[in-house]
């Protein structure tokens, strides 16, 4: 199937997504937990006065998943995560904090050990928040590392609050009962059957470490959300070992993920402009609804849970942004754009690292 193809298929899958949107069932029962999960955690952020509260909605909404045991694996490992990799970076960045190479070395190790750890530990989750959140404060504090300290407790401080919303919503509206985690392959098996695995991590971790260098020579806004993303799209769930058929699940997962953004993103820069966005019960209404739709496409029988979770990310990121409703589009459309900058890094990450064959057959 050419390129073309594919993305017309998407856009199909997409907007059969939203005319599957439900109030019964299942799925609307989830999308409404969901809804108080991430306007409750942002809403005690704002209250406690947290510096990024949106990380606190992001946090919601990713712990919620669709029973009570479920979730609180996920909460549970995304808390573990973010305190591992946050203690990773307090402990280690002020030490070479002006040694640019071995900033570069700690991101890319960061990068690496997070995407083999999703693909290979059955603390997946919990290994890939690690490493992520290490390069999060790291990239957050790269212009004043006296400041590691500080992002370091704040990040961890607002996943936290936004995983524990997720867990008391989900124990009063979730099922008791869901589907167990899969076996994980274990990190042996990376020196046998999933060998593939060490090469694509790899990618993941220098494509991540060029992220402060990118950014300086083009001066491109919000880093640490450029190398999120990026460590968010190379963590599919699972590599088969086809360069070819990796590659392109690779860009399938990044063209969800810009669709989404652009939904995501799109409707909070419209909801900004609306007079209702500076008034709060508004806005945190506009908020839940929006991140109810998400869970529903995330969920959804269409095969596009990625535009799904990164519409909701994306909108929470544009419309959260500090003490209360926003009062500026700049923020919104600065991470907006440090996410698609991502996705231009990513693409050119792979034609320099990856399989040339496989990174050209993406594009057929």
């Amino acid at each position: 199937m050419s390129a073309t193809a594919r993305l017309g298929t998407l856009v199909d899958a997409i907007m059969a997504a939203f005319g599957s949107l439900t109030l019964r069932g299942p799925r609307a029962t989830l999308a409404v937990a969901t809804a108080l999960a991430v306007g409750g955690g942002v809403t005690l952020a704002l209250a406690l006065r947290l510096p990024a509260p949106y990380w606190a909605g992001v946090s919601a909404f990713i712990c919620i998943q669709g029973s009570q045991p479920q979730s609180l694996r996920k909460a549970v490992h995304r808390v573990w995560g973010t305190a591992l990799g946050a203690g990773v970076a307090l402990l280690i960045f002020p030490r070479i904090a002006y040694d640019h190479a071995a900033t570069m070395l700690l991101l890319f190790a960061a990068g690496t050990l997070a995407i083999m750890g999703s693909l290979l530990s059955r603390f997946s989750y919990a290994w890939l928040l690690g490493g992520i959140t290490t390069v999060m404060v790291v990239l957050s504090a790269l212009t004043d590392p006296s400041l590691t300290p500080s992002f370091a407790a704040s990040r961890s401080a607002e996943i936290t609050l936004g995983a524990v919303t997720a867990l008391a919503v989900a124990y009063t509206l979730l099922p008791r009962s869901g589907q167990p985690a899969a076996p994980a392959p274990g990190w042996g098996s990376v020196f046998g059957r999933n060998r593939h695995v060490l090469p694509h991590a790899m990618r993941t971790g220098a494509i991540v470490a060029l992220v402060p260098l990118v950014w300086r020579v083009f001066e491109l806004p919000n880093l640490s959300q450029m190398a999120i993303s990026i460590g968010a799209i190379m963590a599919v769930p699972e590599l088969t070992g086809n360069p070819d058929v990796d590659q392109r699940t690779v860009a399938e997962r990044a063209t969800q993920r810009v669709f989404g953004c652009a939904i995501g993103a799109g409707a909070g820069l419209v909801l900004l402009t609306l007079p209702w966005a500076a008034i709060f019960p508004a806005w945190l209404l506009s908020l839940m609804m929006a991140t109810a739709v998400a869970s529903e496409l995330q969920t959804g029988p269409h095969a596009v849970p990625t535009v799904g979770t990164q519409a909701a990310v994306a909108f929470i990121l544009t419309v959260v942004q500090g003490g209360g409703p926003p009062l500026s589009l700049e923020p919104g459309v600065d991470r907006a754009a440090g996410m698609l900058g991502a996705l231009v890094m990513l693409f050119g990450g792979n034609l320099l690292f990856g399989p040339p064959r496989a990174v050209l057959g993406t594009l057929r």
